[in-house]
Formats: C-alpha cells, structure tokens, sequence
C-alpha cells in the first residue's frame, strides 16, 4: 500500500509564508497534478512532502511518517525530481540514472559488481526514456530534453511507491512529453502514488486523476479535472479563457485568450 496522507502542512521561508496549511491523500494508483501560476506553492508543497523543507504538519506514507524514517529508508520509500535541471559532476548518464540505486547500497557501491537486480531496474529506466543510446554519453553534454529524460530515468530507477516530480516535461518535445505522462501513468497502473507539477492544463486534464489548484500558496480547489478547471477558476487565477472539448472520452483544455477581466462575472470560456 503506498497510500499518502498530508495533514496541516505549512511553510514558513525567508520570514515568508510560503505555503499554507494543506491536506491532501494520495492512494496508490492515482495520480495528482499540482497546477498554479509561478509562486503558486507547487514545488514547495512537493518538498515538503519530500521532507527537504523544514514544515509544519505531518506527512504519512503506508502510516508511517516520512520525516522520523533513516535517510535511505525514506529514499526507497519515494523518488523526488527536482525543477533544477543542473548537473553536478560531468558522469556518463549510465551512472547518473544508477544514482537512484543509492539506497540500496549494494555492494557496488563499495567496488563491488551490481547485483541483478540493480542492473535491470537501471536498463528499464535507461530503455523506458529513451536514453538507452545515450548511456555513455556524459550527462553534462546532453540537451536539455535529453538531460530531463535522462533525471527522469533516475527516479524510475529507484522503484519507489511515491514518486513526486516536478515540472517533468518541461523541456521536452511533444512526443516525449506524451511518453513522460505515459511512464508516470504506468506507474499509477504498478500502484505507485504519483503527484505531478504541471504547468501544461491539457496533459493535466488528460493524465490526471485529481488536481489540486494552488494559488499564492493556498489550495483554491481540489477535486476532479472537471471541478478544478472551471471556467471560474481559470479566471480567477490564471487570468485566461480557454477551449476545452473531448477527444474520445477524454478531455482537453487550450489556454486561448487572457481575460483582461479576469473575475467571477466575465463570460464563459468557449467550447470545441
């Protein structure tokens, strides 16, 4: 069971309130997207939950809470991808995506060989983002597609049962961004708990079980796609109109037009 529960977490920074109090529950097989506007609370959110921000509240994995477990049990426990895109040693990207073997610490990481299992849940990140080929390529050379598939490798790498990644597509092309969302989903399918940043309203509202809608570090809504990406809420926080439709049974949102309105009683986004 990889069920998350979140309870009262809140984020003082720099003398800054940076995120207010916050509930939320992740089960395993679903996955949430965090959307907002830039300074919304997004990727501190995440980092608290990931336990690298000093935070009120508390934050369960399976019952246990995450901030009393050892460093490297809570490591295998969740794999979190950073926004921050740089690197910082020059190694082969065969090794950075090993990287997300580290809490297991095999006896490899002593000069020892790496075991089975270490090796196969290596080449299936390595083959799963397409960056097999670029294995012995050191990582600091890659373009900022290839270096974004090659970091997501990494935390599939760890085969965590919480993955929380931040803005995972963002410098990717529209085809490995579909795959990214695609990895991710399959996750959910393995029963991992998955909470995305995104700043992509379609793939949110495609890949998504629930959003959670934040805005200058306080929660505006939380339920389903349909609930959150209203009309009313586009608006209210992103200042735009958009098309939405279905393609099949799912949905599909396109930012379109800035609301220079941008309230409650401006007119209804269109539809396709």
């Amino acid at each position: 069971m990889s069920r998350l529960d979140v309870q009262g977490v809140a984020v003082r920074l720099g003398g800054r309130t940076r995120l207010q109090t916050q509930d939320l529950t992740v089960d395993g097989g679903q996955m949430l997207g965090l959307i907002g506007p830039n300074g919304a609370g997004k990727s501190t959110l995440v980092k608290a939950i990931a336990q690298l921000v000093a935070h009120r509240g508390e934050c369960c994995l399976a019952g246990e809470v995450l901030e009393r477990l050892p460093a490297r049990e809570r490591a295998r426990k969740l794999a979190y991808l950073s926004q921050d895109d740089r690197l910082q040693w020059p190694i082969a990207v065969r090794d950075l995506v090993a990287l997300g073997r580290h809490p297991y610490q095999g006896s490899w990481w002593r000069g020892g060989a790496a075991s089975v299992e270490d090796q196969r849940a290596i080449e299936t990140a390595l083959r799963a983002t397409d960056v097999w080929d670029l294995r012995a390529r050191r990582a600091d050379t890659l373009s900022g597609g290839e270096r974004a598939r090659a970091r997501l490798a990494r935390v599939l790498a760890v085969e965590a049962r919480l993955l929380l990644v931040d803005e995972p597509v963002a410098a990717l092309d529209p085809r490995h961004q579909l795959s990214a969302m695609t990895l991710l989903r399959s996750q959910c399918t393995a029963g991992a708990a998955v909470i995305v940043v995104l700043h992509d309203l379609t793939l949110a509202s495609r890949f998504c079980d629930r959003l959670l809608l934040l805005d200058g570090g306080a929660a505006v809504a939380s339920g389903s796609v349909d609930e959150v990406l209203s009309d009313q809420h586009l608006r209210r926080v992103y200042g735009i109109r958009a098309l939405t439709g279905a393609h099949g049974a799912e949905r599909y949102i396109v930012p379109w037009a800035i609301d220079a309105r941008s309230d409650s009683n401006a007119p209804q986004g269109e539809s396709l």
